[in-house]
């Protein structure tokens, strides 16, 4: 049987972000016969603008007035579906929403469907099984679904919420839409009494789900405070008269209004006390609870303002979607943004929107540094999982035991995909070898594991001397994971290998032969972000970017910088990344440099500004002249990709995979780690010699487009990838 038609109708007023946010996951529902019919309100905040730009592919109206049901039917006369499904426009749907309110229309009965909405942290309902009784109140502390108060004029009928629900589009007709006195609070439960009481079948569904990100609106601020009362007492009265006669008086409709008003009485009193709202409030608040019941009376002596039969819809027009197959791609990071920006985290958030760009299913499983959650950023299904204890780890046969913090955290991410697998397909699993974090995954193989290869502890250990010497940090730490690290590539069905020197480096420091069959090589991308130069402040500004330790060579740099300032007198150094790091004696090379009596001439021209957000960093990307990245080893490099994308010479350590992404002296130089003298001199040599500044941030803004985009790395890495796995 060919699928339903299905339009899908979203109404939105002054909330932008939030709505390209839910248009871009409506691509990822899986589901071929569905249009888009989009009706804006009458915010002047850029929506239509960004709406015209979808009209080939949508339809698109117009609502003069800030009146939710008068938008929906303005939705329901452009629909051409069988069914018309309404989302907000602060609402994600999961993929399988549409197939799964599709399927309850199988039963030629139903009127109605609709599904579950989880709220913000998008692991707990906000509503799931609710019925509502005839003043227009909610019950939520059903289990299931109630269909046996599913008859005509019940007391309490089945409830959808309004941000996830569908109906006939015939039984739309036939009640007459929305009601537009409702213009929001309690318009869909009007039109579902209705419904109900027309005889049609309403199914709550415990799938169909939607996650509810609770935009702010010209009514709710976004903690949800209410700035707008009138609207909500008038439609609780005629919504009671409208609808509960048969089973209330007009006195008990009127108390259900004098007790919503005492509500929000008590509600405003509370948050003026506490300083959170005006004194005003209070004035105006008793001023539109007083006008609402008013009107409410009023309203309900007059004729229904509802949707009159629509001429025939236009042609049905399907939403443009990713062709091809969608893969479920699953990938594991420790860190990821926002608040954490190292390399393994940024590569991991680009590579994963970079996948989602392509057309597929991702999901990133990564610590909760908070309150565990689901998120859905850029494209992304971000799961913030709180790690538990998850018993003693097995033995490998490694000859060491794995750390239990270690095992804690990849047993529960591959706890989290086995429950991610029971509802949708999981293609694949990719996982840093930093911290052996698919350790879980290979001990209980499932599912394909790409294992990334970056940094070893090995490598690691080798600016970090004292660590190595530390023989209680060794036998807890250190050697396991290097047996461990060992223990992952070997059993790692597949090796990511972001430049041939890590393959090389490896091979040599573990004794392993890692088999080219395993093996595929792709270097890491990044989104371009770079935007327009900043303007010339008439300085010159060199930019460290990166953890403040002893790889990322920061204490070659501070070693150098001092000498370099003094003879630059128009120079400054920005240093950006985490500067809370201890060393083995308990400090940060933070508090030791400026602790330093030698740099009093220089030191308010080094500037630590710590962690910062992804803009901030792209604003000292931006106003940089020069990225000195003098690291002791890096696999890849991230910063220096990031800094040609900026079109910005680097300075760049020859450890590892950087004589691969930096041609040294076409988009910057080389040096050796360790070597502050030798630091010293590039600097100088760009410091000095604008042309030659320039011509190299030229050429490397070149080679990023030619090698290491976001989109053309993802691409190649997953093409090699399905070469090499087993279908």
């Amino acid at each position: 049987m060919n699928a339903r038609r299905i339009s899908v109708v979203i109404c939105t007023d002054g909330r932008l972000p939030t709505l390209k946010a839910t248009l871009r996951a409506l691509r990822g529902v899986d589901y071929a016969a569905f249009e888009l019919v989009l009706v804006a309100g009458p915010t002047p905040d850029g929506t239509r603008e960004f709406l015209a730009a979808m009209q080939a592919e949508t339809k698109i109206a117009h609502c003069a007035e800030r009146n939710l049901s008068q938008a929906r039917n303005l939705g329901i006369t452009l629909a051409a579906g069988e069914i018309v499904a309404f989302l907000d426009d602060d609402a994600i749907p999961e993929p399988e929403w549409l197939a799964d309110l599709a399927a309850a229309y199988d039963d030629l009965d139903v009127a109605a469907a609709g599904g579950v909405v989880y709220d913000p942290s998008g692991l707990t309902f906000q509503t799931r099984y609710v019925t509502l009784d005839r003043l227009g109140y909610a019950n939520e502390l059903w289990n299931a679904p109630t269909p046996q108060l599913n008859y005509p004029y019940s007391a309490e009928f089945p409830h959808l919420l309004g941000t996830n629900c569908s109906f006939r589009r015939d039984v739309l007709l036939a009640v007459g839409g929305f009601d537009e006195e409702y213009e929001y609070f309690l318009d869909e439960s009007d039109l579902l009494a209705r419904i109900n009481d027309y005889g049609g079948h309403i199914v709550q569904l415990p799938r169909a789900a939607v996650h509810h990100k609770f935009a702010a609106s010209a009514d709710r601020d976004l903690s949800r405070r209410v700035r707008n009362w009138g609207p909500l007492i008038k439609n609780r009265v005629y919504f009671g008269l409208r609808n509960g006669q048969r089973h209330h008086t007009a006195f008990e409709i009127l108390r259900a209004a004098l007790d919503d008003a005492e509500h929000w009485r008590r509600d405003i009193n509370q948050a003026i006390a506490r300083g959170e709202l005006p004194a005003a409030d209070l004035a105006r608040f008793e001023a539109q609870a007083q006008d609402g019941i008013a009107a409410g009376f009023a309203a309900a002596q007059a004729e229904p303002r509802r949707l009159c039969a629509p001429p025939a819809p236009p042609p049905f027009k399907p939403l443009t979607r990713p062709t091809g197959e969608r893969l479920g791609l699953c990938l594991v990071s420790q860190d990821y943004p926002p608040g954490h920006n190292g390399g393994i985290a940024r590569n991991t958030a680009e590579l994963a929107a970079a996948w989602a760009r392509l057309g597929h299913d991702v999901h990133v499983f990564t610590r909760a540094r908070g309150e565990a959650s689901l998120d859905y950023e850029d494209g992304v299904w971000v799961h913030r999982a709180a790690l538990v204890p998850n018993g003693p780890p097995p033995l490998l046969g490694t000859g060491e035991d794995v750390p239990q913090e270690i095992w804690d955290h990849s047993q529960t991410m591959r706890l989290e995909v086995e429950a991610l697998a029971a509802r949708r397909r999981v293609d694949l699993v990719y996982a840093p070898l930093w911290d052996c974090e698919p350790v879980a995954f290979l001990a209980a193989p499932r599912f394909p594991v790409v294992c990334a290869l970056q940094t070893t502890m090995a490598f690691w250990l080798d600016s970090a001397p004292e660590r190595r010497r530390d023989d209680t940090w060794m036998r807890a730490r250190g050697r396991p994971l290097l047996a461990l690290e060992r223990w992952c590539m070997t059993k790692a069905p597949l090796l990511h290998a972001n430049s041939r020197a890590i393959v090389e480096d490896i091979a040599r420091r573990y004794d392993l032969r890692l088999p080219p069959e395993k093996l595929i090589h792709a270097p890491h991308g990044l989104a371009d972000v770079a935007g327009p130069a900043a303007a010339w402040d008439g300085g010159l500004r060199f930019l460290f970017v990166g953890r403040l330790e002893a790889r990322k060579g920061i204490d070659v740099l501070l070693e150098a910088a001092p000498a370099v300032l003094r003879q630059l007198a128009h120079a400054r150094l920005d240093i950006v990344g985490d500067d809370t790091i201890r060393d083995a004696r308990g400090g940060t090379y933070r508090e030791a440099f400026l602790a330093r009596a030698d740099i009093a001439d220089v030191s308010a021209r080094i500037v630590f500004h710590g962690r910062v957000s992804e803009t901030d960093l792209a604003s000292h990307y931006r106003a940089c002249d020069v990225v000195v990245a003098p690291s002791r080893y890096e696999s890849f490099g991230l910063v220096f990709a990031e800094a040609m994308m900026f079109a910005k010479p680097v300075i760049a350590g020859s450890g590892g995979g950087g004589g691969e992404v930096v041609e040294t002296g076409v988009s910057g130089l080389l040096v050796l780690p360790g070597d502050p003298a030798a630091l010293e001199q590039a600097m100088l040599d760009l410091g000095l010699n604008e042309a030659r500044r320039l011509e190299m941030g030229a050429a490397g803004r070149e080679r990023y487009e030619a090698r290491f985009t976001a989109d053309a790395a993802a691409q190649t890495l997953l093409s090699q990838i399905r070469t090499k796995t087993p279908r």
